[in-house]
């Protein structure tokens, strides 16, 4: 019991020491065809970071629950991975064209996997 509840503070330090840069470090995503015809480039947030943001409860909003509720809530197949990033599209963090993509939407499902398995008793 006390490892775990080790663990778990040590995995709460990680999120929230790990999410501190998150607005600092969001990737931009350079489309050819948007690059060629002058356009804006796109701004994506990295999985682990979006899955940090919906821990502190910034998708709250959203019905999207945080902290140790967004894994159980996870868990409990209440929220799926495509509700965060639907959650962070609504509010503009996220370009739509996310919801299509499955690849990021899988690596925020294994991010949740990872953290679940270590938050979550």
């Amino acid at each position: 019991m006390m490892k775990r509840l080790i663990l778990s503070s040590l995995s709460l330090l990680l999120i929230s020491t790990a999410t501190a840069p998150v607005f600092a470090s969001e990737k931009i995503a350079v489309n050819s065809t948007a690059l060629a015809s002058n356009s804006l480039s796109t701004t994506r947030i990295e999985p682990f970071n979006l899955v940090s943001l919906a821990y502190q409860g910034y998708f709250e909003d959203q019905g999207i629950p945080g902290y140790s509720e967004l894994f159980s809530a996870y868990q409990a197949k209440q929220i799926t991975p495509k509700d965060i990033v639907r959650s962070a599209v609504n509010t503009n963090r996220l370009p739509s064209e996310a919801l299509n993509d499955q690849g990021y939407i899988n690596a925020v499902k294994n991010t949740l996997d990872g953290f679940g398995r270590n938050i979550v008793p």
